[in-house]
């Protein structure tokens, strides 16, 4: 199968589309295999669902092989062979050695000779990633008639030493045509960046370091790969964080003003924040004065503060004004009942809500069955038409929440069309306790 045939395939499969690379060494992290087989490795990221490999054979700085390459494309998958080629006897080579796809790189290329080894690695039957870094070389490779075009998030020059984000791919991404399959490369950290790439129009994201450093690599690529966030909310103990490690964010309910079962106190959420898993974000639900949410978020500094009580509009504001200082996000839940919206912020229009809170600095939005009212219930039906219509009005993210189990997940998510998904009592045996097995389930149905 060609390289770019299998990666369509993917895309078609409403999944994220993540290429692994698999590099031994990384100029700026320094080794990447810690005692491991690059080919094993390979064959894990094939078992865990990658369509297509890529494989860096660059000796001296990347410490690659062309032994390396011919090793990973007998696994039965295309690969892409990544290197500083520079001549027509190279592109053969790579022909020769197995691999589907070539990578050139217009940093390192003049015009004339991409053209060149581009011709020539199409008459030998290889795909080609045209790789480019800024809007010039991305309409040189447009003008190429490059099917499949990369936008390098770091500067190869520097041998990716640079901190480029994203952020590139985003501003880049709007002048691709729609016959080019865009792939996001480096400077790919987490699932929330791959889903930046995806959602500003990039089809695939290559992602090589922060794979090869995770603590389980197929788990953390099947993370990368998932197209819906999920949050699992009312951690209380190692063991639910354990539970729960495959989840986007973790939640904690946190000094909340009604008494819950899923209630902690700072100092146990101080201790279990330090049990986090890297690539998983942190997010404490409170509520209460703005005093106490600063300095509440202030002491244990998460990733997200989710106001889940009865603050009001100008009680928002001043704590998203605080903690736009510290880097920490808010998420603002906003109650499915009409008179209560207006009771609390003002209005009921979840459209002027939308705007304000936009404005206001909100990160998202989330629409919840539960609420301060019934805070502690066990069971709630999921929101689905207040939800959906919140994000057909809402220029933030909104996340919908209440009633999602691994048995209705699948169809939750294809009848609300959302693709952030917030469980709590879902996947719990008891309130407080955390299921693996049921765990393991909502994300197998999802795909992750």
């Amino acid at each position: 199968m060609k390289f770019i045939t299998a990666l369509q395939g993917k895309k078609q499969k409403n999944k994220n589309v993540v290429i692994p690379d698999i590099k031994c060494f990384s100029p700026k992290e320094g080794d990447l295999l810690t005692g491991r087989e690059p080919a094993a490795i390979a064959r894990e990221l094939v078992a865990a669902g990658a369509p297509v490999l890529s494989v860096v054979t660059e000796e001296c700085n990347f410490r690659g092989s062309k032994l390396l390459l011919r090793q990973i494309a007998s696994l039965g998958v295309p690969v892409l062979r990544k290197d500083f080629l520079r001549t027509k006897d190279e592109i053969r080579e790579t022909k020769e050695l197995g691999a589907s796809a070539v990578l050139l790189m217009y940093s390192c290329l003049d015009d004339f000779t991409l053209r060149e080894l581009y011709n020539e690695a199409k008459f030998v039957g290889l795909d080609v990633l045209v790789e480019t870094h800024t809007e010039e070389e991305l309409q040189k490779a447009v003008l190429l008639g490059a099917e499949l075009v990369g936008v390098n998030n770091r500067d190869i020059s520097i041998l990716e030493k640079d901190d480029g984000t994203v952020s590139l791919t985003e501003r880049l991404a709007a002048m691709k045509p729609e016959v080019c399959f865009l792939v996001s490369e480096s400077g790919i950290q987490s699932p929330a960046d791959v889903r930046r790439a995806i959602d500003s129009g990039a089809d695939a994201a290559l992602v090589g370091t922060a794979l090869l450093k995770a603590e389980d690599t197929s788990a953390f690529y099947r993370k990368l790969c998932r197209s819906v966030r999920v949050k699992l909310c009312g951690m209380m103990s190692v063991s639910n964080i354990q539970a729960c490690s495959q989840a986007d964010i973790l939640g904690f309910v946190v000094d909340y003003p009604v008494n819950v079962p899923w209630n902690i106190s700072s100092s146990m959420a101080k201790k279990l924040l330090c049990e986090v898993p890297v690539g998983c974000e942190s997010c404490i639900v409170t509520g209460g004065s703005p005093e106490k949410v600063i300095a509440l978020a202030e002491e244990l500094n998460p990733d997200y503060i989710q106001l889940h009580h009865n603050e009001s509009m100008e009680q928002t504001k001043c704590i998203v004004s605080a903690l736009s200082q510290t880097g920490i996000r808010v998420i603002r839940s906003i109650s499915c009942s009409e008179q209560k919206r207006r009771e609390q912020f003002g209005t009921a229009s979840l459209n002027k809500l939308s705007e304000i809170f936009a404005e206001m600095g909100v990160a998202e939005l989330l629409v919840d069955s539960r609420s301060a009212e019934n805070a502690a219930a066990s069971r709630e039906d999921t929101p689905i038409r207040i939800f959906q219509e919140l994000k057909k009005c809402s220029p933030i993210p909104v996340m919908l929440a209440g009633g999602i189990t691994p048995g209705n997940i699948s169809k939750v998510i294809a009848e609300s069309g959302a693709d952030r998904i917030d469980v709590m009592t879902g996947i719990e045996k008891s309130p407080g306790v955390k299921s693996h097995i049921a765990a393991d389930e909502l994300f197998n149905q999802i795909g992750g």
